[in-house]
């Protein structure tokens, strides 16, 4: 870190005590401003430059994948097959294969779809 960061950075963290008495004060900044002897337009300018620095920090977002669907084969249930009859659907994938019974938990199933949205 060459001097004029170590500088910046002195700056930053004086201008960011500032900025937290003026808005812990409860007064309007202008009017705070004008009883610490600070112009108000240093308080936005470092406002900005904090807020913007801050903003770099934070770590974006990866990009989000669309999720793709596959068709479900429906086919007619034969009562006489109580195990086929148990399910209501099926989804099947290259990595993975999901049967769903009719008895399904319905939280259960919320939490798969979840993990299955945020893996997809």
């Amino acid at each position: 870190m060459d001097m004029r960061s170590v500088s910046h950075q002195v700056k930053v963290q004086e201008w960011r005590e500032i900025i937290s008495r003026c808005r812990n004060s409860g007064m309007p900044v202008r009017e705070w401003c004008s009883e610490n002897g600070i112009k108000p337009g240093q308080y936005y300018y470092w406002l900005r430059v904090i807020r913007n620095e801050s903003l770099a920090l934070i770590p974006r977002e990866p990009q989000v994948v669309q999720p793709s669907f596959s068709a479900i084969k429906v086919s007619e249930m034969n009562n006489t097959d109580t195990d086929e009859a148990d399910t209501c659907a099926v989804v099947k994938t290259s990595s993975f294969s999901i049967e769903i019974k009719n008895a399904a938990n319905p939280k259960t199933l919320e939490q798969v779809l979840q993990i299955l949205d945020s893996l997809c």
